[in-house]
């Protein structure tokens, strides 16, 4: 009878404690993500640029991340996946684990440049979660200094009085200069050919020996050849003026639409999935180094400007140029056919 009461006391006391021992476990466990949420970043940031050292994404990229590691504490490391209009490098940041250690540039192009596969590469709405905004920088349309025309208004006579003997210099089928030439083309009422690049730098070459009439392009690589006089700014994709330009008229000026913006906005986004108290770090994080001296000088070399917005108001600018730009090049004929 002794022994009998023994046992069951020794198993109730072993029951008590491996009950006790789950319940502490379990509650670690579950304490875990968050212990790990306070902690972040353990290890170094990857920034995926999915464009090529140098470029103006690329050199924002690099002022961002070098602000980024002194605040975070960790190194940013800067990784370039170019390709099919940042197509490439958007769907790598995609398909990355959503921890917070993967981050992506994100441009304008992201919504513009899905279209131009099928099937698409990522989905901009679903694969990413909206980081913060950082700026913007405006297209420019450009033409050699010995061109038989010196303005916008120029350019448009001569395209009318030389039918079929025009062309334009774009940076691939379905690109920004490709997509905004043919929505100008619409708007104004003239016709170019275009003549797709791989290389902007040979396009921006070509344009300035009058090999290509005219280029609509990213302003960082026209910038040098403008300044060394090669070639002629005939109209600014910026809202307002540029102060580095300030004779150059807006295409909001000459279409008589003050809300036309032909530019490339810059943001930071993560894959979805990233745990929510990291997005919120991360969020306070970009936006204070996107508001350094070192990062607005890098937007104004670049001749872009900064113009901070949150992470919901990064989410509804990409969501509206995803409608907007699969509309304008469907409308276009540039949306390539399906697999019938």
């Amino acid at each position: 009878m002794q022994t009998h009461r023994r046992l069951c006391l020794a198993t109730g006391l072993w029951g008590a404690v491996r009950v006790a021992s789950v319940t502490a476990l379990t509650a670690l466990t579950s304490a875990s993500p968050a212990w790990a949420q306070a902690d972040y970043p353990l290890r170094p940031v990857r920034l995926i640029v999915s464009f090529s050292a140098g470029s103006a994404a690329d050199t924002v990229s690099r002022a961002m991340g070098e602000e980024l590691a002194k605040q975070l504490g960790v190194a940013v490391v800067i990784d370039n996946r170019e390709g099919a209009g940042g197509s490439l490098g958007n769907a790598a940041a995609a398909k990355a684990a959503p921890d917070g250690y993967t981050l992506l540039m994100g441009t304008s192009l992201m919504a513009m440049s899905v279209h131009t596969n099928t099937p698409p590469l990522y989905d901009v709405a679903r694969d990413f979660v909206p980081i913060a905004r950082i700026g913007v920088i405006p297209l420019v349309a450009v033409a050699s200094t010995a061109a038989p025309f010196k303005t916008w208004a120029e350019l448009m006579a001569y395209s009318k009085a030389h039918v079929g003997k025009v062309n334009y210099a774009t940076s691939g089928k379905g690109s920004s200069s490709h997509v905004y030439t043919e929505m100008l083309k619409r708007e104004f009422g003239f016709e170019a050919e275009d003549v797709p690049y791989k290389n902007v730098g040979q396009a921006v070459t070509d344009t300035a020996t009058g090999i290509n009439h005219f280029f609509i392009a990213n302003l960082p690589p026209t910038r040098g050849l403008i300044q060394a006089g090669q070639l002629r700014p005939l109209a600014v994709g910026s809202r307002q003026r540029l102060p580095s330009f300030p004779e150059v008229p807006t295409f909001a000026e000459l279409t008589g639409r003050p809300d036309l913006e032909m530019a490339l906005w810059y943001g930071v986004f993560a894959p979805t999935g990233t745990p929510p108290a990291v997005v919120a770090r991360l969020t306070r994080e970009v936006l204070k180094a996107a508001d350094t001296a070192a990062v607005r000088a890098r937007l104004d070399a670049n001749g872009g400007f900064q113009t901070l917005g949150s992470a919901a108001e990064l989410g509804t600018l990409v969501r509206n140029d995803n409608q907007r730009f699969k509309a304008l090049m469907k409308d276009l004929g540039l949306v390539p056919a399906g697999p019938n």
